[in-house]
């Protein structure tokens, strides 16, 4: 009886032995999983965004100048120089339906562009988790960064002096770009702004300064 017992409390502290260790170690992976997450959720985010960013702008790039060099639009068919009795420059007036044409074909360029880029495959060296003198080296660990994009398209009018009454007017299309990456958990919302010049024209005579300063 008293050895049946002996080994039944044996067997007793030996799982609260085992119980004991799995526990310890679960609490160790815990802590350890939530340190790693904690080193490498920021650099996540930072490679992510980068790489969203990247991406984002070389495709509004290829959309905007595949557009202008299929348009070939000239500026004569954007802006007219209204000229009054004695010859001066009373008026540049814009071509809104052509510029919105323009407008409109980069706006669609864009967002077929950004729906390519739905998933970034962002590359972190393994070093770099661990920092120090690791850093950037180590095999690459991939890592998907879904991509979702917002465009905004504006045209603007600059102009700026090149001589005695001479001034070259540039039409501009501004792009905005939103982009928002979702990166374990936490969206990011980052914009990247490109200007590209459409047409430009060098105006003899004075501007009058009213224009100068409203598209300033």
């Amino acid at each position: 009886m008293g050895g049946a017992l002996l080994r039944y409390s044996r067997k007793i502290r030996a799982k609260r032995v085992v119980i004991f260790i799995f526990s310890v170690l679960l609490i160790f992976g815990i802590l350890t999983v939530w340190l790693i997450d904690r080193k490498v959720r920021p650099m996540i985010q930072t490679y992510g965004n980068n790489q969203a960013v990247t991406a984002a702008t070389r495709a509004v790039n290829d959309a905007v100048e595949r557009v202008l060099n299929k348009t070939s639009i000239e500026y004569d068919r954007l802006s007219s120089v209204i000229r009054d009795e004695q010859g001066e420059i009373s008026l540049i007036e814009i071509n809104t339906g052509n510029v919105n044409l323009v407008k409109s074909a980069a706006s669609t360029a864009i967002l077929e562009e950004l729906k390519k880029q739905k998933f970034q495959k962002v590359e972190i060296p393994a070093g770099s988790l661990a920092g120090g003198l690791l850093t950037g080296r180590g095999p690459n660990i991939t890592i998907k960064v879904p991509m979702n994009s917002t465009v905004e398209t504006t045209f603007s009018n600059k102009f700026e002096g090149v001589g005695i009454n001479q001034t070259r007017h540039y039409i501009t299309i501004d792009v905005k770009v939103k982009i928002f990456t979702v990166i374990q958990g936490k969206s990011i919302a980052t914009e990247v702004e490109t200007e590209f010049t459409v047409a430009e024209c060098i105006i003899i005579g004075e501007v009058p300064q009213w224009m100068v300063a409203r598209s300033q």
